[in-house]
């Protein structure tokens, strides 16, 4: 009789074991399920704030070139103006062939500079807008670089105390 108690003791205690060792298999695939559902989301989540970003970029382009359109067609239409104005002012005058001539001079020599100086604003606003779009662009990777350090981190740590559980 001590002999099969003995048997049972054995018998109880490697149903234990193998019950122990059956939770502990379950717990590690739920975790290792919870984790892989944890990286598909933020995955997701990268995904969805580059889509966002890269719509913001074709906005913000969109919006450059509209503005640069915008002041080109300004400009021109400027010109056009001062030009037939000029031209009234002669028709008017009806000044000597010379003075007509040097005035004329004169005048184009106002236009262009005119029209250099505006093309220099212009430039000049271009490349503070490209800078600034750098900037946004170096804060928005600077931004992603943190959040995938974080991530990784955050993996590490969960693997640490998954293994220290263990």
């Amino acid at each position: 009789q001590e002999e099969q108690e003995w048997k049972q003791l054995q018998e109880e205690q490697q149903l234990q074991e193998e019950l122990k060792q059956r939770h502990r298999e379950q717990r590690q695939e739920a975790l290792r399920i919870a984790r892989e559902e944890k990286e598909k989301l933020e995955l997701r989540m990268f995904y969805e704030e580059e889509e966002e970003r890269r719509r913001a970029e074709e906005r913000r382009q969109e919006y450059k070139q509209k503005r640069k359109e915008e002041l080109r067609s300004k400009r021109e239409q400027q010109e056009k103006e001062e030009l037939e104005s000029f031209q009234k002012e002669q028709e008017q005058l009806q000044l000597s062939t010379e003075e007509k001539q040097r005035r004329v001079a004169s005048r184009k020599d106002e236009l262009k500079r005119k029209k250099e100086q505006q093309e220099q604003q212009e430039q000049e606003e271009y490349f503070r807008e490209q800078q600034q779009l750098e900037q946004e662009r170096q804060k928005r990777k600077e931004s992603q670089k943190a959040r995938l350090n974080q991530i990784k981190e955050e993996r590490q740590k969960q693997e640490e105390q998954e293994w220290n559980n263990n």
